[in-house]
């Protein structure tokens, strides 16, 4: 008796937790590239695709960025830019981003030890389901070696 109550407790508790986290909307793109870390050259295009987009809606668009805390980054922020071309239908949007990286005394902004991990909010859109994207991000800083920045990421996620 004292078996199949703590078995049925035991379902009851598992069932719970999937359900909440099932409930969670998992990222409908989530990608990040890596960098030379002695620097990034300004030639250097990094690519990313963002598959078919399942549900149609407004989708947060985030860049993450990571920086080592072994090679600094030499500067407050990166300026960066960031084109979009959406498939089905066919959009291109294009955007000049400045990502703060420090406060006014140099101290990094992100969260971290080794690596500082840095999230920029940056655009949300409507997308209809069965869109797809190809994204580009390079920087536009006027140095023609940036150490420091280790991974360039992007994040899509289905506004609730």
């Amino acid at each position: 008796m004292c078996k199949s109550i703590l078995s049925i407790g035991s379902f009851l508790f598992l069932f719970l937790f999937m359900l909440l986290v099932s409930c969670e909307h998992k990222p409908a793109a989530y990608d990040y590239r890596s960098v030379a870390v002695e620097g990034w050259e300004p030639g250097d295009t990094l690519y990313y695709h963002v598959d078919t987009l399942q549900v149609s809606g407004i989708y947060d668009f985030h860049i993450g960025l990571r920086t080592s805390a072994s090679t600094p980054y030499p500067y407050q922020s990166l300026w960066i830019v960031v084109q979009q071309h959406w498939h089905n239908p066919e959009s291109v949007i294009c955007d000049t981003i400045n990502c703060k990286l420090t406060d006014a005394k140099g101290d990094a902004e992100g969260i971290g030890v080794s690596l500082y991990q840095y999230d920029f909010p940056w655009s949300a859109k409507y997308h209809e389901a069965g869109s797809s994207a190809d994204v580009r991000i390079y920087h536009i800083m006027r140095s023609e070696m940036l150490p420091g920045i280790a991974d360039v990421g992007i994040r899509l996620m289905l506004k609730d």
